[in-house]
C-alpha cells in the first residue's frame, strides 16, 4: 500500500511539475479541464448520481464548461468578481459548520449540490490559472507558492496533530482533526512564508499581499478539507473514488486546494 502510494505521488508530482513550469497557458488550461472532469465525476458520485452515463455526462459537461471559461479572453473585472464570489462562499463555511455540522444523509440525487459543484470547480480552476498566467507578478512560482501553503499546512497539521492533538476541531465532521494540528500547520506555513519573504524577489511590492493571502489560504485549506469530509460523511463514502492508487480520489487530493487557492487569488486580485 505504501509503495503504491509513493509511486502514485511521484508520478503525479513529476507530471504536475512539467505542466506547471513548461506548458503554455492553453495547454495548462487543457490539463486543468481534464482534472476538473475527473473531480466532477467524483462529485456526481458524492451527490448520489448512480447512472454511469449521467456521471460521465456531468463530468464531461463541467470539464468542457470550465475549459471554455479558461479559454476566453482574460477580463480582469470578471475575474475579480468571480474570485469575490468564491471568497464569500468559503467565508460562509464556518457558519455552516456551526449551524449544521452534520449534513443530512444524501440518499438520492442532490441536484442543488450538483450545481454547487460546478461553481466550486470553476472558481478553483480559474483561480489556479489566474495565479499562474494573469495575476500581477503571476507566474508558475506564484502558483507553486500558493499550493505549497496548502501542502505545508496539511503536513504540519498531520504531524503536530498526531504528536500533540487533544482538542477535537470538528468531531461531527472529521474526528481525527484537532486544534493542535491546525496550530502546528500554521507554524510550519508561517516558516515557509518567512523563507519566501526573505530569499525571493517576486514578492517585492507585494509583501502585505503575501502575508494576508498566506494566512487566509492556510485557514481556508482546512475548511476545504472539512467541507469535502462533511459531504462524504453524508454520502456514506470513505473516499471520493479510487482513481488514484493509494490516495483515493482526485477530490480527496485537491479539497484543500479548491478552497485555499480562490482565497489566495482573491487577496492577490483585490489588495
Amino acid at each position: 500500500m505504501l509503495k503504491t502510494r509513493i509511486i502514485t505521488a511521484l508520478v503525479l508530482l513529476i507530471g504536475f511539475g512539467i505542466d506547471l513550469m513548461y506548458a503554455s497557458a492553453n495547454v495548462f488550461a487543457l490539463v486543468l479541464g481534464f482534472v476538473v472532469s475527473a473531480a466532477a465525476w467524483e462529485w456526481s458520485r458524492l451527490c448520489k448520481v448512480v447512472n454511469e452515463h449521467v456521471q460521465t455526462g456531468y463530468a464531461a459537461a463541467v470539464g468542457l464548461f470550465v475549459l471554455v471559461c479558461l479559454s476566453v479572453t482574460y477580463n480582469a473585472t470578471v475575474i475579480k468578481w468571480l474570485l469575490l464570489a468564491g471568497f464569500l462562499f468559503w467565508l460562509s463555511i464556518p457558519a455552516l459548520f456551526y449551524l449544521a455540522p452534520k449534513r443530512s444523509a444524501i440518499t438520492k440525487t442532490d441536484v442543488p449540490l450538483l450545481m454547487l459543484g460546478i461553481f466550486v470547480l470553476l472558481v478553483g480552476a480559474v483561480s489556479i490559472q489566474y495565479l499562474r498566467d494573469f495575476a500581477p507578478r503571476g507566474s508558475s512560482w506564484l502558483l507553486l507558492y500558493a499550493l505549497a501553503v496548502v501542502w505545508f499546512m496539511d503536513i504540519g497539521a498531520y504531524f503536530s496533530g498526531r504528536r500533540y492533538g487533544k482538542v477535537k476541531l470538528a468531531p461531527a465532521i472529521s474526528p481525527g482533526k484537532t486544534w493542535e494540528g491546525v496550530y502546528g500547520g500554521l507554524v510550519v506555513t508561517t516558516l515557509l512564508m518567512l523563507v519566501v519573504l526573505l530569499i525571493t524577489d517576486w514578492v517585492e511590492g507585494y509583501r502585505l499581499q503575501v502575508v494576508i493571502a498566506t494566512v487566509l489560504a492556510a485557514i481556508a485549506s482546512v475548511l476545504g478539507d472539512l467541507y469535502e469530509s462533511r459531504i462524504k460523511r453524508a454520502a456514506d463514502m470513505k473516499d471520493s473514488s479510487q482513481i488514484l492508487p493509494g490516495h483515493g480520489g482526485v477530490l480527496d487530493r485537491i479539497d484543500g486546494v479548491l478552497a485555499a487557492i480562490p482565497v489566495f487569488a482573491f487577496v492577490w486580485a483585490w489588495l
